[in-house]
């Protein structure tokens, strides 16, 4: 993992101790209260890359739970995503943190995409349950569904005769599908593939967004070291 010369701001390796475009030794003095018994810590600027996982499991969850309990119950775009995963670095770096970039952004995005995906599937499974049997609203959810399929199945149907399929063959695979997706079999798979694609795309746009906020903070800071 790479770090920047507090000095010069050009790129060390891990292992380097002194810079080798400007000569400045890579470590750090935590100053102390005169009188203090406690020894001064030191400890080398590569160390500050790594992740201080107690701000970032806070800053994820504190911003998982909004994000996940909107998206379960309302449609969220995946911007709104990727903006929140940028936002979760700015609160990462208000609790303290410090060498932040792009690689420390995925992983801190990847905590609030785990976090806010689970809280967005409990949600939506929640908010199923109470539409359905607390507000009654399981005929209109089932005709609603069956109408959707019917005019996927239409489709389908039109694009294999377009295609050329044997009117046996096409009119057999038609039976077995329309058969599977109108039963309550069909109609809990799709709703578990709802689930598992809104969870997906949480999880990737929050890393991204992690790692666009970590990398944007990192340009930040080269461009005030090198004023």
């Amino acid at each position: 993992m790479e770090s920047l010369c507090h000095r010069c701001a050009n790129p060390l390796r891990e292992v380097e101790i002194f810079c080798p475009h400007c000569g400045a030794p890579q470590f750090v003095v935590e100053a102390i209260e005169p009188g203090s018994a406690v020894q001064p810590a030191i400890r080398f600027q590569s160390d500050e890359k790594r992740v201080q996982w107690r701000a970032a499991i806070v800053s994820a969850l504190m911003m998982a739970v909004p994000l996940g309990l909107f998206s379960g119950l309302f449609a969220t775009s995946l911007v709104i995503v990727l903006g929140w995963g940028f936002l979760t670095m700015w609160m990462y770096r208000r609790r303290g943190a410090s060498g932040i970039d792009g690689r420390l952004g995925w992983r801190v995005g990847s905590i609030l995409g785990v976090a806010a995906a689970l809280l967005a599937c409990g949600s939506y499974a929640v908010r199923m349950l109470i539409e359905r049997y607390l507000m009654h609203g399981g005929a209109a959810i089932d005709s609603a569904y069956e109408a959707y399929m019917h005019q996927l199945l239409d489709m389908w149907k039109k694009a294999s005769a377009q295609q050329g399929a044997p009117p046996a063959e096409a009119a057999h695979m038609m039976k077995m599908m329309t058969g599977f997706v109108l039963s309550p079999d069909g109609h809990a798979s799709l709703q578990l593939m709802t689930a598992i694609t809104m969870s997906v795309g949480i999880l990737l746009f929050a890393a991204l967004g992690g790692a666009l906020g970590g990398w944007w903070q990192s340009s930040r800071a080269r461009t005030q070291r090198s004023l």
